[in-house]
């Protein structure tokens, strides 16, 4: 398993804990995550650590997938999946998604966009 493939793993087990502190150890102080397309990106430490703190009272039980990854240069590209109960209405949401981290040579990382369709509910099996 690659560095960065490492550093995704403790991210995840960082993100579900949920320990932010952690989880923005992994980021670099000026990071720009574009948590959706076509919304503005959160910038910074804070900016992260503001995001999450939402989040984490919106998403309760979540689950985090990763099927694949692939790198490229300073690129890791994820391709997944992630489902959590919406604490507002009480429905389980699941979405695939894809996600690229970009890393500084310190092992940083810069830039973090993922991708995903919104308010899918899950479906009965």
């Amino acid at each position: 398993m690659s560095h960065y493939a490492e550093t995704l793993k403790s991210i995840m087990a960082a993100a579900l804990k949920p320990d932010v502190e952690r989880f923005v150890d992994f980021l670099a102080d000026d990071v720009e995550y574009h948590f959706h397309v076509s919304t503005p990106p959160v910038r910074g430490k804070d900016g992260v650590r503001r995001f999450m703190a939402k989040y984490g009272t919106i998403a309760g039980d979540p689950l985090w997938r990763v099927d694949r990854t692939a790198e490229a240069g300073n690129c890791l590209f994820i391709e997944g999946y992630e489902e959590y109960t919406d604490k507002r209405t009480g429905e389980r949401i699941a979405h695939p998604y894809m996600g690229i981290l970009e890393f500084r040579a310190d092992g940083k990382i810069t830039k973090w966009r993922d991708y995903f369709e919104m308010n899918q509910k899950k479906k009965e099996e």
